[in-house]
């Protein structure tokens, strides 16, 4: 509805000109006129009288769409908003997640299947590499007088190898695991056996944000309160119930504590307390010297009340009681303390006794009746000499590759038991097992049959060797008054057994005992 009206159209006849510009003039203020208000009006609700702009303009942010806004009056808070900024164009572009590790913490694994008794598999590594041994899926313990050791130039191309501490036995599985240091930082592995009683708690310093991975004997145990559960606060990991002696934990951890550089504003719980708004202490990279000492909680006061150190050729002028000053005038410098009144000696060279030429090498002790220092000559008696080494009473030596030689070994390294069943025997030659790249003793052999009678006599390479047993229903557990050697360290020799004057033999069970011998 138009509320300005022309009064007296066409009625301006002095000048046609005059008339047109009225005409025109009223139609704009009309077609200015909105919702029934004039020109006057609409202004008159963004302006006050004064001329001061109080137009009715809202902004929010909301938590799914972003900053908006929204112009005029509403009865409805939820009415009539637009977006402005996205909650993505408000933060920027996503930076890196802080503590991520780039890459696998876990690398290189090998997997080795093992072909007879050996003790060392090949596993190139460096000699700063941290390595993670699974035997059968359990994991082992490193240490010479634990599961293995291992050697950055062992093997048998002397790029490194993994020795075991025994035999493994074959068809073991062997899984072999690199620690990508390159890659994180943090890494921590602790052995714990438990000793003296059962255990329960074991302490372990750690922090709310580690995750751990335990083990017992070698087996991966559950957290949340299944196995184990663990505290930061206490820096302890509790199991569900005590441990008895002689069991192993392990626990590993790995934490990446280098910077990462993130870009846009920092509004998520990561990188802020939800509750002040300021950014965790932990997340922001400062720069040495940065911080004044003021803005850091108790500095300057405990700066203050520490004492101050000089070190000059000359007595420092104005000293506070307590105060401490080295000497470079003198050599050897001297430490001495201000006690409020002049500079005393730390020095306890007063109660050191005189030397003289003959004392050169000697050191300082207490005396018989600990009342003086007096010098005293370096016992070495106790010392091993090297012309010792490989000697009776001395101590072993060590080969080009770091290990002990086989001369120095002990006679017998392992013992083993190799055994055979046949349902019905017969008379025939019946081969146990075939050996190679190893020298062993068959030092007894234990046989029965569940029925019936047959001689027996052990034999290599389908020649008898020593006695032939009569075996029946009753077992025979017999120690060889002379052990039987098989040296198969060039070519491989099989371990049989030879049977004779079977009698209606069924279920003959033969176990044959053997050690490992040094070549």
């Amino acid at each position: 509805m138009v509320r300005l009206r022309q009064q007296y159209p066409q009625n301006y006849g002095s000048s046609g000109n005059i008339n047109t510009e009225f005409e025109n003039l009223t139609r704009y203020l009309n077609s200015a006129e909105l919702g029934d208000n004039t020109v006057g009006e609409l202004l008159a609700k963004i302006f006050d009288t004064g001329g001061n702009w109080t137009g009715p303009v809202e902004m929010r942010l909301d938590s799914s769409s972003g900053l908006q806004y929204r112009v005029g009056s509403y009865t409805d808070a939820n009415t009539g908003w637009l977006t402005l900024a996205t909650l993505a164009n408000i933060k920027g572009a996503d930076g890196s997640t802080a503590g991520t590790v780039g890459a696998p913490i876990f690398h290189a694994r090998q997997d080795t299947t093992i072909s007879g008794t050996p003790t060392v598999v090949d596993y190139a590594h460096n000699s700063t590499d941290e390595l993670v041994v699974y035997r059968e899926g359990k994991l082992q313990q490193p240490g010479g007088s634990n599961d293995y050791t291992s050697s950055p130039t062992a093997g048998t191309s002397s790029n490194g190898a993994v020795t075991f501490t025994g035999a493994l036995t074959n068809g073991d599985k062997i899984t072999i695991y690199k620690v990508r240091s390159s890659a994180i930082t943090g890494y921590v592995r602790q052995d714990t056996t438990v000793s003296g009683s059962p255990t329960q708690a074991f302490i372990f310093t750690h922090n709310e944000n580690q995750e751990l991975k335990v083990w017992r004997n070698g087996l991966l145990q559950r957290g949340g309160g299944n196995d184990y559960t663990s505290s930061s606060a206490t820096n302890t990991v509790t199991f569900a119930s005590a441990l008895p002696v002689n069991d192993l934990v392990t626990i590993i951890t790995v934490e990446n504590t280098s910077e990462n550089a993130v870009t846009g504003l920092l509004m998520e719980s990561t990188y802020a307390d939800t509750a002040t708004g300021l950014l965790l202490f932990n997340k922001i990279g400062i720069a040495d010297g940065a911080i004044a000492q003021a803005k850091v909680s108790g500095l300057a006061t405990g700066l203050a009340a520490k004492a101050k150190i000089t070190v000059a050729s000359s007595t420092p002028s104005s000293p506070a009681t307590g105060d401490l000053f080295l000497d470079t005038s003198q050599t050897p410098n001297i430490l001495k303390f201000y006690d409020g009144t002049q500079f005393l000696q730390t020095s306890p060279e007063s109660s050191l006794p005189t030397f003289a030429a003959s004392d050169a090498g000697k050191f300082v002790q207490v005396n018989g009746t600990g009342t003086a220092l007096v010098y005293g000559a370096v016992d070495l008696s106790s010392v091993i000499a090297t012309t010792q080494k490989g000697a009776a009473s001395g101590v072993a030596t060590l080969d080009s590759g770091g290990r002990l030689p086989s001369t120095q070994l002990p006679t017998s390294l392992a013992t083993n038991s190799y055994y055979h069943t046949i349902a019905t025997p017969s008379n025939t030659t019946t081969t146990i097992k075939r050996v190679f790249k190893e020298k062993i003793q068959i030092n007894g052999l234990s046989v029965f049959t569940a029925s019936g009678t047959i001689s027996l006599q052990l034999a290599v390479n389908g020649v008898g060797q020593g006695s032939t047993y009569s075996v029946s229903s009753t077992n025979q557990d017999v120690t060889l008054s002379t052990a039987i050697e098989v040296d198969a360290t060039s070519a491989s020799k099989s371990i049989q057994f030879i049977t004779t004057n079977n009698s209606s033999a069924s279920g003959l069970e033969l176990t044959v005992a053997v050690s490992i011998v040094s070549t």
